[in-house]
């Protein structure tokens, strides 16, 4: 609902300024900017919830099926752009391009960005599953913030009221990233601290006082559990890689034309359009996948026990894995699509380097998700609580200083 409201409410403003001939980086377009901006980190900071979905008697949703309905997520939200696009296109192709073909408006590059999300959401989702949904969004967003800032000023020339100024607040946001991931490690020892504590306790060993060496694992993680962490991390930073590239194929898309048309609400909806009409294209590729990597793997022989585990055949457990994935992987895509089209208009008037870092602060809201729904950090500690908080003041420090060096 919050990300629909978002949606219409850009999508008046940008009407208005081009009604009335407002600039985009007037006043006007940089409010705009700035309501794309908010509505955008709450939608990215919400988005990977189903990502944390607990399993059920078929496991955890399938990467590959997943991200198949994520792409059709992102084409269900697109297709009321797509209208947008064919019902307007005979005023506007005759007066500015003279095309006269319904589908001219397709932009390939919103091929390419429509790729690139797949690849950020398969190592999102990879990276969660494996370090948590508390620290995944934080290397994510960490490297994207410097990746799209990077972008935008070595490749595009963004301009900047001060370079020295928007790079220190840059550093600032990626204390505040590394400070929440510090938030969660420390919470993360804090249960082992306390699991063990209890362990003690429940077998009736006295003490006249506590060893902090006594209450620490007994067990010291083991060789899986280490490589599964630095997988996870390394998941993370190529997920922020790929993301802080995913406004590349649009700002090209802006570059290629001239003003006013480059800052026009339909030659940006355009791009949009055809990023989710590419999603589109990208599920049958992942489906068949998905569907030949289970005839490749054959049936399934039952282990000791005589369980089958998921199911025997092939065609069953596709199918099984199919359903299991339709719910997660639409709503996900949903939620993203939604704040694609926000964070594209918040880099359309603040720029790549300083619009997309700053939509990248949803970590905020993924954060406090992490606390309040999923219990990934415990911040009744002391210790944890004050990580946290600093945390949180970083990156609302860094946001509202890079807004202002911008």
């Amino acid at each position: 609902f919050i990300g629909l409201v978002s949606m219409v409410a850009v999508f008046i403003m940008e009407w208005n300024n081009e009604r009335i001939g407002a600039r985009i980086d007037s006043a006007l377009g940089r409010t705009t900017g700035g309501v794309a901006t908010l509505g955008a980190l709450f939608l990215f900071g919400s988005v990977g919830l189903m990502f944390k979905e607990p399993p059920d008697e078929f496991g955890t949703p399938d990467a590959v099926l997943f991200q198949a309905f994520n792409a059709l997520g992102i084409f269900i939200v697109g297709v009321p752009l797509m209208l947008y696009m064919v019902y307007t296109h005979d005023d506007f192709e005759k007066e500015k391009l003279n095309h006269e073909t319904w589908y001219s408006w397709f932009e390939w590059l919103g091929i390419v960005g429509a790729i690139d999300i797949i690849i950020v959401s398969f190592w999102a989702s990879l990276s969660t599953q494996l370090v948590g949904y508390a620290m995944a969004p934080s290397i994510l967003n960490g490297v994207g913030m410097v990746t799209s800032f990077i972008w935008g000023k070595t490749f595009f020339a963004e301009p900047v009221k001060s370079f020295v100024g928007a790079s220190f607040s840059l550093a600032i946001l990626i204390l505040g990233v590394c400070l929440l991931a510090a938030t969660h490690i420390a919470s993360e020892l804090e249960g082992m601290k306390k699991h063990n504590f209890r362990k003690l306790r429940d077998r009736g060993r006295q003490h006249t006082s506590i060893d902090i060496q006594a209450i620490r694992p007994t067990n010291k993680p083991g060789i899986p559990r280490a490589a599964a962490a630095a997988f996870g991390f390394f998941a993370g930073v190529m997920a922020g890689v790929f993301d802080g590239a995913l406004m590349v194929p649009y700002k090209l898309h802006v570059d290629r034309v001239e003003e006013p048309e480059a800052s026009s609400l339909r030659f940006t909806v355009a791009y949009l359009a055809s990023f989710s009409f590419a999603s589109l294209l990208t599920a049958p590729f992942l489906l068949l996948f998905a569907y030949v990597r289970e005839h490749l793997q054959g049936e399934v022989l039952p282990d000791q026990h005589g369980n089958a585990g998921d199911l025997r055949a092939p065609n069953d457990r596709f199918m099984r894995k199919l359903c299991r994935a339709v719910t997660p992987g639409g709503i996900t895509g949903t939620i993203w699509a939604m704040g694609n089209f926000l964070s594209v208009h918040a880099t359309k008037h603040l720029g790549m380097s300083i619009g997309f870092p700053l939509v990248q602060t949803g970590i905020l809201v993924a954060a406090v998700w992490g606390v309040v729904f999923f219990q990934d950090i415990n911040v009744s500690r002391p210790a944890v609580g004050a990580l946290f908080a600093c945390a949180l003041i970083s990156l609302i420090i860094g946001a509202a200083m890079l807004a202002q060096m911008g």
